[in-house]
């Protein structure tokens, strides 16, 4: 698909900046701003069609920002636009040393951005509404996951310094606070469930992902919303950079030779949930803890390890959804 117009749009919580480069004329870019809501959406296309503009042949590209972006760009899917959707890091590295910043200028430089990069252009495609409604409830545990923490943290600190006392007042304060916490994380991971159970293909690949040792309903579920139900990456290696966990070589020269690293620009939700299953299945699966155990007495770097466990576990995942079969050990015959 060719593309002669790109438009670029800067997200934010209550306003977008959006900037045109008509026909790819990166020397005369059109500017806008709209508040980030139904009627912003009804200005830009007054804008679009005041521009005149062969929506074949335009390109919407904006940040990955969650839920800030979740209006717009599924208004712009539904009435058939193309939309490509990039992660923040991308556009901020193909930039390099930048002077200067606000969200006029963002939209500009995110519009060139589509404009040199649109042979690498991955049209969106928007997760179905129960793919979004489980995030967004795994999200909500999260934050009451955390709210708990807080809570429970003053405590153990009381306790620790030796004011048991005061450790006893505090929890007395928080204890309904903590029973409430734990039964609304208990109804959401039932109306999870529910939902999992509702949809024929979720419950299928949910069933498969769960088949791998140490993959679990909350590590599966993430999964299933970051990889659009395991479509929006092909290998997995790729899934393995996404995550962060793919090792990269770091030399250069006869002077360089460092030692083969992970990256920082990773999506650090499930980089951490990897590593929760990664020092689970050290514990229960006996393949991976005979791996464990011999490559740490070859006098391997401990996190070096696991996080190939990491890899492998992946490497796993990917196996089984692609061949569509639940995860079964291999039996060696002696």
């Amino acid at each position: 698909m060719t593309f002669k117009n790109f438009i670029g749009i800067d997200i934010s919580k209550g306003t977008f900046d959006f900037a045109l480069l008509k026909d790819g004329n990166l020397s005369n870019p059109i500017s806008g701003e709209t508040s980030n809501n139904t009627s912003g959406l009804v200005k830009l296309e007054e804008f679009l069609k005041k521009q005149g503009l062969n929506m074949n042949e335009t390109l919407f590209c904006m940040e990955h920002t969650g839920i800030y972006c979740r209006l717009l760009s599924q208004y712009l899917v539904e009435n058939n636009y193309h939309v490509w959707l990039e992660m923040p890091v991308q556009i901020i590295r193909s930039q390099g040393v930048q002077r200067g910043k606000n969200d006029h200028i963002d939209a500009i430089r995110i519009a060139e951005y589509a404009c040199m990069k649109k042979e690498k252009a991955v049209l969106w495609s928007p997760p179905r509404e129960v793919i979004l409604q489980i995030n967004d409830l795994l999200t909500l545990r999260d934050r009451l996951i955390e709210s708990r923490k807080s809570l429970k943290q003053p405590i153990k600190e009381f306790i620790d310094a030796g004011f048991t006392d005061t450790a006893k007042l505090i929890e007395s304060r928080c204890s309904g606070t903590l029973k409430a916490i734990d039964k609304e994380i208990e109804q959401i991971e039932k109306e999870l469930d529910k939902l999992i159970n509702k949809d024929s293909n979720l419950k299928r690949l949910y069933k498969l992902a769960t088949s791998v040792p140490g993959i679990g309903r909350i590590t599966a579920l993430t999964l299933l919303y970051f990889t659009n139900e395991f479509k929006l990456f092909v290998t997995a290696k790729q899934l393995a950079c996404y995550c962060g966990i793919a090792p990269f070589a770091h030399t250069s020269g006869t002077s360089v030779r460092g030692k083969p690293r992970v990256s920082n620009f990773a999506n650090k939700r499930l980089k951490k949930l990897l590593h929760m299953v990664a020092m689970t299945t050290i514990s229960c699966d006996k393949q991976l803890s005979h791996y464990y155990q011999r490559k740490v007495n070859e006098g391997k770097n401990k996190m070096l390890v696991i996080n190939a466990i990491r890899n492998k576990v992946l490497h796993r995942l990917c196996a089984v959804i692609k061949r569509g079969t639940p995860y079964q050990i291999e039996y060696q015959t002696t």
